[in-house]
């Protein structure tokens, strides 16, 4: 941050607005985007901007269908920076009038343009669901939906309730028998001490699923050695075969000892809701890799997770944006954090979520809708990339101009 400050600082002396106005919310982006996200491999877990998805979620919608998060990040702190621009020193009137310009050239109308722009895209987005204008009317342009059930378990906090495999399986048939036709399991509800222990969940979860003719998602951190465990969702299919096994690819740094599973998205192809993806918890906080289902144009992803405090609200908020950019619908089931339905659009017509408590379960109506197209899915993090070339060729070129200038001086 010191970095991008000392190269805003140089910036501002400079005659050229482009320098005053960009160089900041290019590094800013960067430092987020490159340094934290990638560099210490957080994603996008401690992102400031998280806090405005509230505030105003048709600009947050539009840019992130175009751009992803660092779009965000961008325009956020460009606002600080174009609102200092219309600030002049009345006590210098040689400076004043330097930095004053038409107004039709002032960053200040530019900045306008883009955030109208941007509120009528994403507000159009929100509110016009595909297919409903002009005076159409809900059953011709609202999508069915299937019941769909969230167990909600322990995390990896509790080994005695963990290995309590007949509450998830009671839970999971509750559930079943107010008509969910898919039951997740929130991230490491059950566990495993040995191959044994793995080989019995895993053949009851086969049972479960095949005897109640539903889709069966259920995780569990598996002991691989002592202090080395894997995180671990699989997927049975109603005819009671493992279609996906999954292990958690991005361990949360410094406080999961679990052995990282390969990079990829498994999904699968269902009658009754369309291509199905899965991925755990803190994968969702890295764009790039969520991104792969746009690749594989996945209508649904399932996401189990487990959080606590107040970090279960933000995580939830901060994971949602990953349906926004690739444009799918998702599941999330998540424990001490939100649970439900989140779509393509912010606050889209089936959004549906809880803060789920542990050992509980909740039912919810997921819309059959095929995925989205979005520009982000196509373009991925090219966005970010390029602020952080740019930002960082601007600051270097800043650095040099300034060493230059006080060696003319001397």
């Amino acid at each position: 941050m010191f970095f991008c400050l000392a190269s805003d600082y140089l910036a501002n002396r400079q005659s050229c607005a482009v320098f005053r106005v960009l160089v900041f919310p290019l590094l800013f982006t960067s430092i987020y985007f490159g340094i934290i996200g990638r560099g210490f491999g957080f994603g996008d877990g401690f992102v400031y901007s998280t806090s405005v998805l509230l505030g105003f979620p048709d600009i947050v919608q539009g840019v992130t269908w175009m751009v992803g998060r660092p779009g965000i990040d961008f325009v956020l702190a460009l606002f600080a920076t174009v609102v200092l621009e219309t600030k002049t020193d009345k006590s210098s009137s040689d400076e004043a009038e330097q930095h004053a310009t038409n107004w039709k050239k002032h960053p200040a109308t530019w900045f306008t343009i883009l955030v109208t722009l941007l509120a009528l895209f994403g507000g159009s987005q929100i509110h016009i669901h595909r297919g409903s204008f002009f005076q159409v009317g809900y059953p011709e342009y609202v999508p069915k939906s299937i019941p769909v059930g969230c167990v909600i378990g322990p995390g990896g906090i509790d080994l005695e309730l963990q290995k309590d495999y007949d509450r998830w399986f009671d839970r999971s048939a509750t559930l079943v028998n107010a008509g969910a036709k898919l039951v997740m399991w929130s991230e490491e509800t059950a566990a495993t001490s040995n191959d044994d222990d793995e080989a019995a969940l895993i053949s009851r979860a086969q049972t479960f699923a095949q005897e109640n003719n539903v889709y069966l998602a259920f995780t569990y951190n598996r002991t691989i050695v002592d202090d080395l465990t894997e995180n671990k969702l699989l997927v049975i299919t109603p005819q009671g075969e493992i279609a996906i096994n999954y292990s958690k690819s991005h361990p949360v740094p410094l406080i999961e000892p679990i052995q990282a599973g390969k990079p990829e998205i498994p999904y699968i192809d269902t009658p009754e809701f369309g291509r199905v993806g899965v991925a755990i918890c803190f994968d969702f906080n890295f764009p790039s890799f969520i991104t792969q289902a746009s690749k594989y144009n996945i209508d649904v992803m399932l996401q189990p997770s487990w959080t606590w405090g107040p970090i279960g609200t933000y995580h939830s908020r901060g994971n949602a944006l990953r349906a926004v950019e690739n444009g799918f619908t998702m599941l999330r089931c998540g424990s001490q954090g939100f649970s439900g339905v989140f779509e393509p659009a912010l606050n889209g017509i089936y959004t549906q979520h809880v803060p789920a408590i542990t050992d509980s379960e909740y039912i919810f109506h997921l819309p059959i809708q095929k995925r989205a197209g979005t520009l982000y899915g196509y373009t991925g993090d090219l966005f970010g990339f390029l602020c952080l070339i740019t930002g960082v060729g601007a600051a270097l070129y800043l650095t040099i101009k300034r060493f230059r200038d006080d060696q003319i001086r001397i």
